[in-house]
């Protein structure tokens, strides 16, 4: 129940904020919330759940945790196959309608950690909690790499809105920057001690 409601609570706070800066300060339309604006929330609540799971100490919550992440990430894919369209996201586009390399990159790295989440995901539904190490992962190092890689993700796409600050709409990080840091500090976050 806590970890619903902490995926409840990221969830709304994800929303409210991507509503704020694009949609009441940006110039995203209020018709694109469900899709285009809802999915960056989804996909802050994906990070932060997968991140909570490499750091926590308790394995049936490490599970609980890294399933809910998988979820939201996979509804995070499929609205994003949607989306990936010149109309909704035209700066990630040439001319001549192909995606920019950035962009390229972006979808490459996220798919690789894609595949490493559902690797995780298959081999925890595996192996039985009580054979679950307790301060190690299941596979280890590769909850890590995948966030390493979801960080890449944030970068490649985001980076060219990153500095010029003066074009934030309210002044407000994109959501990019802060799930790239967020990524970041999930990777460098030791576990937190449990019972041996």
């Amino acid at each position: 129940m806590r970890d619903a409601r902490l995926a409840a609570g990221v969830l709304a706070a994800s929303l409210a904020y991507a509503i704020v800066r694009y949609n009441a300060f940006g110039s995203v339309s209020w018709e694109q919330l469900p899709l285009f604006v809802g999915n960056k929330a989804i996909a802050v609540t994906s990070l932060v759940l997968l991140g909570m799971s490499r750091v926590v100490a308790d394995r049936e919550r490490r599970k609980d945790l890294g399933l809910a992440g998988l979820a939201f990430a996979l509804v995070h894919v499929l609205l994003s196959f949607v989306v990936l369209d010149r109309a909704y996201l035209p700066a990630q586009f040439t001319d001549a309608g192909k995606l920019h390399w950035g962009a390229e990159v972006s979808m490459l790295v996220g798919a690789i950690a894609t595949a490493l989440l559902l690797w995780l995901a298959y081999a925890t539904l595996l192996r039985p909690i009580d054979r679950q190490a307790h301060a190690t992962s299941l596979l280890p190092g590769i909850a890590r790499w995948m966030l390493v890689l979801v960080a890449v993700h944030n970068l490649a796409l985001g980076y060219a809105g990153w500095i010029d600050t003066e074009r934030w709409p309210g002044t407000l990080p994109p959501i990019t920057l802060l799930s790239f840091l967020l990524a970041a500090a999930f990777c460098v976050m030791p576990r937190r001690a449990g019972p041996r």
